[in-house]
């Protein structure tokens, strides 16, 4: 069942789909971060690694991380304190939208896309990437990455990873922080994308990242609640979001996409028919 989903190529409306099926389940009826990390693994149809192997160390974090995250919401949601958008909603996004980019890379034959190692440490970052964020945004850069690196290192310990694997995790966690997109970007537009190398794993991880940010069925909420998350310390910038020449910078300047994956399903496309709306509702108004 799960090879065969492989063998249809899929689209932005599926990838839609599931972001929406999240959402009617968020938050009354949320089955559990873990459970969302365990169907993400299995729709990509791949072996169950072999206990020993990295790939095995590296689903038994991304599992770890997954409980850990999930009682974190539930303690922070109960006191009214878990984040607007860094919550388990935005890391469950994350997942699924990774799992739909590895799945059309291993449709296209990406270097890398099929092995279990390759997509378990996606899938293991996108877990942990926005590890107990505390909610709002960076004083400085890579502030919260970096605690979210250092916040992980207990499970990392505990899992077993190499020092390879607990390496190529931290940085690309580290590449998560806005600052540091539009260079990771240019560097992997020059050579032949390959997963097992970590400059384009990083990318399809930042691309991940703000995919459900960038598809307009779900911008907009999105994009409310990060202006909620911001508002207690950032009220002009919170309001600032919500314009529509910020939703013009984001997508020219922050929703980058390199990999082939983005290509193949149309990620360009779909930001283009919404820079040119844009531009033409603020053209009226001129």
């Amino acid at each position: 069942m799960a090879g065969s989903r492989l063998m249809a190529m899929p689209t932005l409306q599926d990838v839609s789909i599931s972001l929406r099926n999240l959402r009617r389940a968020w938050p009354e009826q949320w089955p559990g971060l873990p459970l969302v990390f365990d169907r993400a693994w299995a729709q990509l149809g791949l072996p169950t690694p072999r206990k020993g192997t990295s790939a095995h160390s590296l689903l038994a974090f991304g599992r770890l991380v997954a409980e850990q995250v999930e009682q974190d919401g539930i303690r922070r949601h109960a006191q009214g304190l878990e984040p607007a958008y860094h919550n388990r909603l935005h890391i469950a996004d994350t997942l699924v939208c990774m799992t739909y980019l590895l799945k059309t890379s291993a449709l296209l034959d990406v270097p890398g896309a099929r092995k279990p190692g390759v997509a378990a440490m996606a899938l293991a970052i996108m877990t942990g990437h926005d590890f107990l964020h505390p909610g709002g945004s960076n004083a400085q850069p890579g502030e919260f990455e970096a605690r979210a690196v250092q916040d992980l290192q207990p499970w990392m310990t505990e899992a077993g990873l190499t020092m390879a694997d607990r390496q190529t995790l931290e940085d690309c966690i580290m590449a998560t922080d806005p600052a540091r997109v539009k260079g990771c970007h240019l560097q992997v537009r020059t050579q032949a994308f390959d997963l097992m190398q970590p400059n384009c794993l990083t990318v399809l991880v930042q691309e991940a990242d703000i995919l459900a940010s960038t598809l307009p069925q779900t911008s907009l909420g999105l994009t409310q609640s990060l202006a909620t998350e911001w508002a207690p310390k950032q009220p002009e910038a919170a309001n600032q979001l919500m314009l529509p020449q910020n939703r013009l910078l984001f997508l020219e300047h922050a929703a980058l996409f390199s990999s082939p994956a983005a290509t193949a399903l149309g990620v360009d496309t779909v930001k283009l028919r919404q820079t040119k709306r844009i531009e033409r509702e603020l053209s009226k108004r001129d």
